[in-house]
């Protein structure tokens, strides 16, 4: 009995610390074959990744990016003393300089009557911080248009938060409006490979009705307790066993067959309810633009 308990005690310990590092390959069909990857950091939740967040910093780098991109969750407010914004100063300092890199809110960004008033550093450190608007970059060649959406909490009053509720209809509203924003950009420039940041998975009936070619979203936390059978346990917004907690879903938009890839997120801290078979995860994306074989 007393092997079981450590074993137990073990697995849990290993669950909750241990960084996993998934790779997923997107393709798209182009002239000459290429691979831009991307590097996603969701759920960070102001956690501690080594001294200066080195532990973290060196995976990201390691995994030789071409771009990161933060889908919220990236400050939380429930931490204590000065770890909510200080850890996300030591993270962005770690990775300045390393690529461009891109954000969007999530729900905690507002918790505790925050307005996410420390997003402004985001761009202090050289990064583009999106609010339900999208920008034109280009990646080794290819061209991208990059889409984000705030949290559907930025729609609602503190008091309303506390509800734990989303305005819906505001929240969808904005993702089709953005979506018309990108449809243009596209109408002038068709090979760009467009990417939507979007916090919540549990929307994806929503992103359907857009064009995006890739959905980055988090939030869910891998169901935070995983068991082969059932895969996630509980997610917020979805409920009991959530079907999009973590991993790659493929689905029908305006335009075609399109990806969405849903984090598992960082956090092991903070909420506290410990991970259980489901280690925090650094995603890795790489789009891969493969020769038209017509």
């Amino acid at each position: 009995m007393k092997k079981i308990a450590v074993t137990f005690i073990s697995l849990l310990f290993i669950s909750c610390r241990s960084i996993c590092v998934p790779e997923y390959q997107i393709f798209s069909e182009s002239e000459i074959s290429s691979k831009v990857r991307i590097v996603q950091v969701s759920d960070f939740h102001s956690n501690d990744f080594g001294k200066d967040e080195a532990k973290l910093i060196a995976l990201i780098k390691v995994s030789e990016p071409d771009m990161v991109v933060f889908t919220g969750d990236t400050f939380d407010f429930m931490q204590k003393g000065i770890k909510p914004v200080e850890n996300v100063r030591l993270l962005l300092q770690g990775i300045k300089d390393l690529c461009p890199f891109f954000y969007v809110t999530g729900n905690h960004e507002y918790f505790k009557y925050h307005e996410n008033e420390f997003g402004y550093m985001i761009e202090e450190y050289g990064g583009k911080s999106l609010h339900d608007d999208a920008v034109e970059i280009k990646v080794r060649g290819r061209d991208f248009i990059i889409a984000g959406a705030d949290d559907p909490f930025s729609d609602l009053t503190p008091e309303e938060r506390k509800k734990d509720e989303d305005n819906k209809e505001a929240y969808i509203k904005r993702i089709l409006e953005l979506y018309d924003k990108v449809s243009e950009m596209e109408g002038k420039n068709n090979q760009a490979f467009s990417i939507l940041l979007a916090h919540r998975p549990e929307y994806i009936d929503t992103y359907k009705r857009t064009g995006f070619d890739l959905v980055l979203s988090g939030h869910a936390h891998g169901g935070q307790w995983r068991f082969p059978a059932k895969n996630g346990l509980y997610a917020p917004m979805q409920g009991l066993f959530p079907k999009y907690a973590g991993g790659r879903y493929e689905f029908t938009g305006r335009n075609g067959n399109a990806v969405m890839i849903v984090s598992r997120g960082l956090s092991y801290q903070q909420p506290n309810v410990p991970r259980i078979m489901n280690n925090p995860e650094l995603v890795v994306i790489d789009i891969v633009f493969r020769e038209n074989e017509d």
